[in-house]
């Protein structure tokens, strides 16, 4: 069991399981990437903050300008605005994602820059 845990608003961007495995990138979705890729996961940013809990196997995830190993347990923490991605499967993942009050202009799903125009960008705090 999985339980995210805290105070957000009643807006929610949303919730739920995902499953990716190796497959070959569909070009047109998601915004365009100069990184390696092998998922046809898109890169895309929200208009809230997202968290996901890898559940199995393990990959590469992007946030903006940063790449990094993702395993079983690894949380991975988005601020709204961020491009993410889950760009590469070395093992097939499943995970948990839960997408916190919408903000801004509070729109819904993947948004991507060549639809829905410039993502405003929540500052990370380190």
């Amino acid at each position: 069991m999985l339980l995210f845990y805290g105070r957000w608003g009643n807006e929610l961007g949303g919730c739920g399981v995902f499953k990716l495995g190796p497959d070959t990138p569909v070009p047109i979705k998601g915004d365009p990437v100069i990184y390696p890729k092998s998922t046809n996961f898109d890169s895309h940013y929200h208009d809230c903050d997202e968290y996901w809990v890898i559940i199995e196997g393990a990959g590469t995830v992007v946030v903006g300008s940063r790449s990094f190993k993702v395993e079983v347990g690894d949380c991975v923490a988005i601020g709204m605005g961020h491009h993410h991605d889950l760009s590469e499967v070395q093992a097939d993942v499943k995970g948990a994602y839960f997408e916190t009050t919408l903000e801004g202009r509070q729109r819904f799903g993947h948004l991507w820059e060549h639809t829905h125009g410039p993502a405003d960008v929540r500052p990370e705090r380190v």
